[in-house]
């Protein structure tokens, strides 16, 4: 797979991702009554004291991750290195979300017994974006062939 065409998917997901981290957003400022989660404790974990972290909502978060994942993919469609500062950061960003949506779900399955189904699609997106982002490219770097 080309790179434009696995920078299109991370676009692609992130956009899913701020769909999902707005409606989240949303519901965590009162604008909506009851989530639609179809299966699941949605409502439970985001009435936690986990759904804030380091005094921001994790919602607000997602938003935040999402939003400047897309912007760096759109960067990156432009044909950049992946060891360009856009391609490094996108590759920190992809690490930081998947880590942070690791931590999210251990707290949902260990800690609260209650899984949001919202944030189990932010999760696999989240993976989803790792995977297409492959930081160890940008961060590893590759290793470079002597030429004889």
């Amino acid at each position: 797979m080309s790179a434009a065409a696995r920078y299109r998917g991370v676009s692609l997901l992130a956009l899913v991702g701020l769909f999902v981290s707005v409606y989240l957003l949303l519901y965590h400022m009162g604008f909506y009554g009851v989530l639609a989660c179809g299966a699941g404790s949605c409502e439970a974990v985001q009435a936690s004291k986990y759904a804030k972290f380091l005094g921001i909502s994790v919602p607000a978060w997602g938003v935040a991750f999402y939003g400047a994942v897309f912007m760096l993919a759109l960067v990156q469609q432009a044909g950049r290195e992946e060891t360009s500062l856009p391609g490094r950061l996108l590759a920190l960003a992809a690490l930081g979300g998947l880590g942070f949506s690791i931590y999210l779900t251990a707290i949902e399955l260990f800690v609260l017994h209650a899984v949001c189904m919202w944030c189990v699609v932010s999760a696999i997106l989240a993976v989803g974006i790792f995977l297409l982002v492959a930081p160890w490219r940008a961060l590893g770097g590759r290793d470079k062939q002597v030429s004889a």
